[in-house]
């Protein structure tokens, strides 16, 4: 809880001291009120005192979200999500200098290793975007790459050295920078692990230019929505439902499978194959399933065929993590309600499954 607090705006701070004296100061003016006042007056003062009462209980609920209550959101527009990655994202990620005043920084309990000090240790670069980057997992050594690399260790002493450089929210055209930058400055790279959310797509859509622009749009304006963490909390839960840029989201995914945008990733895909190879790196692609909606009536079921079919024509292998996870689905993959980001559980089954799929011989 003192943790949490460390994280608070100091706005939202002294704000909220300056709100719980003058309520603790109502309730004693109130008190004196009601002791010095006829019969017939004390209504006026309990009704105010009831009104107290609601405030202060207000005040609880919006504490506890505001210290206790610790987790993300898929789209991480609440105060609540933007607290929880100030406090087990940023302090905790590490710098890669990639150029004169460029680099990047990435999530990982160790260093992108700069040069190839074993011959016989195969340098693995995971790239990807929020799926790989862990959102909504707290530790990174629970995110399926480190669990993998610890895994690999154990069976395989000093063989694989595993990085973890994805972020939230990048796309395949970072990721093919990203790799431009890393072979440019001779960094070890042998192989190379993308690990698709299949909404990746959405960049090769003249939508994605606008739609985080339009989602803006609708961010509260009015200072307790805005600058609350329970209010502001709630405001977005019902907007989620209420606004279609929200609401039809996978919706919208879904149609760009059939179209130009796949054929448009399909060609991106195999510049970046191509980019590999001409270095001398072996690239890999995990797919990851949409956790939430898995099931008989799973939406997306035909999509995974697609890229399997892009992998044989491409000639790279594709792991396909939704046989792994559907059996799971029912036990609960996702960070919560709000968040279809896979958890900590869903990460320990891909983990697994890469294992098996992408480093046994």
């Amino acid at each position: 809880m003192l943790k949490s607090i460390l994280f608070l705006p100091d706005g939202y701070f002294y704000g909220m001291l300056a709100w719980l004296a003058a309520v603790a100061a109502v309730a004693v003016l109130l008190v004196k009120l009601r002791r010095g006042v006829s019969a017939g007056s004390r209504k006026w003062i309990h009704a105010g005192l009831s009104l107290w009462i609601v405030l202060v209980a207000l005040t609880g609920v919006e504490l506890y979200f505001a210290v206790v209550y610790d987790t993300t959101d898929s789209f991480s527009m609440t105060n609540v999500s933007k607290k929880w990655f100030a406090m087990h994202v940023e302090p905790h990620q590490r710098g890669l200098k990639l150029g004169p005043r460029r680099g990047i920084r990435y999530r990982d309990d160790h260093d992108l290793p700069v040069d190839r000090s074993d011959e016989d240790c195969e340098h693995v670069v995971f790239v990807g975007d929020s799926f790989t980057f862990g959102h909504g997992v707290k530790r990174t050594g629970d995110r399926f790459s480190n669990r993998l690399a610890d895994s690999l260790e154990i069976d395989h002493p000093g063989r694989y050295s595993i990085t973890n450089l994805s972020n939230a929210g990048v796309d395949l055209h970072w990721v093919e920078r990203l790799l431009e930058e890393l072979f440019a400055g001779e960094f070890p790279v042998d192989r190379v692990v993308y690990v698709v959310c299949l909404n990746d797509i959405e960049t090769f859509h003249p939508r994605h230019k606008t739609y985080y622009v339009d989602l803006q749009q609708h961010a509260p304006r009015f200072v307790l929505w805005k600058h609350t963490y329970f209010f502001n909390l709630m405001y977005f839960r019902l907007r989620q439902f209420t606004v279609s840029d929200f609401r039809d989201y996978y919706q919208f995914v879904r149609e760009y499978y059939d179209g130009d945008p796949w054929q448009a990733m399909q060609r991106k895909l195999d510049q970046v194959n191509r980019l590999c190879r001409s270095h001398g790196a072996k690239l890999d692609v995990v797919v990851f399933p949409f956790l939430h909606n898995l099931g008989p009536d799973y939406p997306f079921r035909d999509v995974h065929g697609q890229w399997a079919e892009w992998g044989t024509g491409s000639d790279v292998r594709v792991l396909d993590l939704l046989e792994t996870l559907e059996p799971h689905a029912a036990t609960g993959l996702t960070v919560n309600r709000y968040d279809a980001h896979p958890n900590e559980r869903a990460h320990a089954l891909a983990a697994e499954a890469l294992r098996t799929g992408l480093f046994t011989d």
